[in-house]
């Protein structure tokens, strides 16, 4: 084989990997993202038992304040208390995603608006990271998911 048909093999090979990757990253990031408009959605909607729902039944949570609770039922009660104070108009946006088999996460920003005060809701900003995995359903659930606060 001359030394450029090696150098045309090469670079096909170069071109298929790079656009399976791509084609992964692109996967990754329509998985994460349909997650996230679920869990907007339930959030926004003060539905903490369909924001249980999106975790796996052992998942563990963090949420920032050094702590962690696990589960579904204690996931639960973490979000209902959220809701129940007042928080609301929750977004994120996705900074990065991957995937791995049935493995995949994302590094995101999240917005959401605070309790009212004085006809005010004080706006909170963080960062995040939440783990998924495809259960034996096909269903993509998260099993770690970890936030924090941007001082205001």
């Amino acid at each position: 084989m001359g030394k450029h048909a090696q150098h045309v093999i090469v670079g096909l090979v170069a071109i298929v990997l790079s656009s399976s990757a791509l084609a992964q990253a692109a996967d990754a990031r329509a998985i994460v993202e349909r997650i996230n408009s679920a869990w907007n959605q339930a959030f926004n909607t003060h539905n903490a038992q369909a924001l249980a729902a999106l975790y796996e039944e052992t998942a563990k949570v963090s949420p920032g304040n050094g702590k962690t609770v696990e589960g579904r039922s204690e996931i639960e009660a973490l979000f209902k208390g959220a809701l129940e104070n007042g928080f609301h108009d929750h977004s994120i946006e996705v900074i990065d995603a991957r995937r791995n088999g049935n493995m995949a996460y994302e590094l995101a920003t999240w917005h959401a608006a605070g309790p009212e005060k004085d006809g005010k809701s004080p706006q909170f900003t963080g960062v995040l990271v939440n783990v998924f995995h495809k259960d034996a359903d096909g269903r993509w659930r998260s099993i770690s998911h970890i936030w924090n606060t941007a001082p205001q």
